[in-house]
């Protein structure tokens, strides 16, 4: 199996990442496209286009089989695309299904969470340990659950929604209906979505200067500067993040809590955070959590990756 190369598709809110990649964890190519996703329709022919671009252009090795990794709910048994909150998928797309025929390969889906998780485990802190937690903090908020060297899935594929644990009872509303969910507080998205609700409550915040180019890491720079605004929706995220991993935690029980995501790329957030996972937990289940470290994997290649396991998977591939 040395020779065998599997695609990978990455698909996130704004961009699709299509990728060959072998058993071994090598992106033999990989190529970036634009998600255009006015509609339900629209968000389909952009992945579409995408694969059919890359597959036209790939002049290796016949690839055995697709792996596709999505925003949203996914049923993997399937290769159904339920529902996004981020993109309009607005009824069940039978995804797998219109692959397939189109070039006879096995085609695989999942959350797009859920295989990152499974890359970790195949080549990053899994190669170490049976039990940790991915965690990934971008636009939202998910986890990957990995016990016993296994992805835990949920009895509906829907383990691992840590977005939207209610931190603040009374807090912002969140997208998904309730109020104080760590997404809304504590994910790059709501976190700029909170400056943007509230920076006219501020009219000296050194924010207004980054005006549509505002990014979190300008946020947490501006915090360290003592601005007030950004101190305030800082702390924020900090208390519900460190709040949201000691319950995981206690929960449980993890060897490891590994990050990736781009709101965490920088360390800022996370570390934090990190105090009220050393203090918080009980502390029989505090001394077992051996650390809380970044990723070794390639933060913008770890949704290809993960793609691509989906595929290897499907044939048993260790």
């Amino acid at each position: 199996m040395s020779e065998s190369v599997y695609i990978g598709v990455d698909v996130g809110a704004t961009k699709i990442l299509v990728g060959a990649v072998t058993p071994a964890g090598r992106i033999l190519s990989s190529r970036r496209f634009r998600m255009e996703h006015e509609t339900q329709e629209r968000t389909l022919q952009s992945i579409h286009l995408a694969l059919e671009t890359f597959m036209q252009d790939w002049n290796g090795l016949l690839p055995r089989a697709i792996g596709i990794g999505l925003v949203g709910q996914i049923d993997p048994l399937t290769g159904t695309w339920l529902e996004a909150l981020n993109l309009p998928i607005e009824s069940p797309v039978p995804l797998a299904g219109q692959v397939h025929p189109r070039y006879g390969l096995p085609v695989a889906l999942d959350n797009d969470v859920h295989a990152a998780t499974l890359a970790e485990l195949r080549w990053g802190i899994g190669t170490q340990s049976n039990d940790f937690i991915y965690l990934n903090i971008g636009t939202g908020v998910a986890a990957g659950l990995v016990f016993g060297g296994h992805l835990l899935r949920g009895a509906k594929n829907y383990a691992g929604e840590l977005g939207h644990m209610v931190i603040q009872p009374d807090g912002v509303p969140c997208p998904c209906g309730r109020r104080g969910c760590l997404e809304a507080i504590a994910s790059g998205g709501g976190i700029l979505g909170r400056v943007r609700d509230e920076i006219g409550n501020y009219p000296d915040s050194i924010l207004h200067s980054f005006k549509e180019s505002l990014t979190t890491e300008q946020i947490f720079t501006a915090t360290d500067a003592g601005d007030t605004l950004a101190t305030k929706i800082s702390n924020d995220a900090i208390q519900a993040l460190g709040i949201a991993l000691a319950n995981l935690v206690n929960l449980f029980n993890p060897e490891w809590i590994v990050y990736g995501g781009g709101t965490l790329s920088d360390g800022w957030l996370i570390e934090h955070a990190r105090k009220s996972v050393e203090t918080e937990p009980l502390s029989m289940i505090r001394k077992s959590l051996r650390g809380i470290l970044s990723s070794r994997l390639n933060t913008e290649r770890v949704g290809l990756l993960g793609a691509a396991c989906l595929a290897m998977d499907m044939e048993g591939i260790t």
